[in-house]
């Protein structure tokens, strides 16, 4: 498990490694760690986060602290992401100040952003604000953009196109399949999941790559868990494109493109009961919005936007979405999206032919 440390342990373990005197040379100004105020926000098996504060002369100010236990390759993932794409990825994440390696562990301190989440209350509206740099971070590393930097990403980036993760998604169903057998004599959902049950393990037949056109239509760096805890932003006072930074990127991946617009809108609509009677609406407005921005950039889908989003809809859950759902609901951990998405197989999957 990772380690949480003590305020004072952690304070002494900066005083050992110099970490004032490294902050300031790559701040550019002289700071010292405030022993008084070192907060742990999180911890879990692979990472803990803490809040420092900066001293100045004059003012202080917080930034965050993150262990990541290095035997996790989750944790590679993010922390390449800000070791060696920081170059290409710059205005879509928090400024990394100071990173140390050891065997055991890595060290990251970054700038401390504001998560959307808790700054105001959310409305379909603020879509509008987030989309554009969603729509940026994936046409500059848009197929042609990731092959020209394809050094930087070699031998650590996931690749949806890659044997390794075609195998893991087979996996995945496997498990799912598994799982439906095991629903269908639970009396806790056997009511929601019979109907369901035949037309899937049909559709299954299908996968794992159920949608050719998501992979046609273009792959790019996606971010893979844009949630309001991941999406952060300095002011969302101002009634435009925000200035946005995401965080969290150990699900980074190359992928088609519409997966993170799934996990963005979709996602949230399936927990937004107030959403739902206007789901239709938002769907073809923030698909029509993201395809309007990538066009800025040169990028045109070959296939219908609305369609995209919901083939990437219909992948995601057959892949994993109920999976994770159905393991929620027999570890008594939930499960309340389960009923959306048998739902949207159902429809969804008729209207786009997966039934065949």
């Amino acid at each position: 498990m990772n380690a949480v440390y003590e305020p004072k342990v952690l304070y002494d373990k900066f005083q050992k490694h110099k970490i004032d005197e490294k902050l300031s040379i790559s701040i550019g100004s002289s700071v010292v760690i405030d022993p008084s105020k070192i907060e742990c926000l999180k911890s879990t098996k692979r990472s803990s986060i803490y809040k420092l504060f900066l001293r100045t002369k004059h003012d202080q100010y917080p930034i965050i602290f993150k262990i990541y236990n290095s035997s996790s390759y989750k944790n590679n993932v993010e922390i390449n992401v800000y070791k060696k794409a920081s170059s290409i990825l710059r205005e879509f994440l928090p400024q990394i100040y100071l990173i140390e390696e050891n065997t055991i562990e890595t060290w990251v301190f970054m700038e401390f952003v504001h998560q959307i989440r808790g700054q105001l209350t959310f409305t379909p509206k603020h879509f509008d604000y987030i989309i554009p740099t969603l729509a940026k971070l994936h046409a500059e590393t848009f197929e042609d953009n990731f092959t020209k930097n394809k050094e930087i990403w070699k031998d650590w980036l996931p690749q949806y196109n890659s044997k390794g993760m075609s195998a893991e998604r087979s996996k995945y169903i496997e498990k799912t399949l598994i799982f439906l057998d095991d629903a269908v004599t639970d009396k806790r959902v056997r009511d929601i999941v019979k109907p369901h049950y035949r037309p899937l393990v049909k559709a299954y037949q299908n996968g794992p790559d159920f949608f050719p056109e998501l992979v046609v239509n273009g792959s790019s760096i996606t971010h893979g868990d844009l949630h309001m805890q991941n999406i952060c932003c300095r002011d969302v006072t101002s009634n435009a494109p925000w200035n946005i930074q995401f965080i969290d990127w150990e699900s980074a991946k190359l992928a088609p493109v519409w997966i993170d617009m799934i996990v963005l809108v979709e996602i949230l609509i399936a927990f937004r009961k107030d959403w739902q009677s206007q789901g239709d609406e938002i769907r073809s407005h923030t698909t029509e919005l993201y395809a309007k921005e990538m066009n800025k950039y040169g990028i045109m889908f070959k296939t219908p936007p609305l369609d995209l989003y919901k083939m990437a809809y219909l992948q995601r859950t057959l892949e994993k979405g109920l999976h994770t759902q159905l393991r929620r609901l027999f570890d008594n951990r939930g499960g309340e999206l389960l009923p959306y998405h048998l739902e949207k197989i159902s429809t969804w999957g008729k209207e786009l032919g997966i039934y065949k």
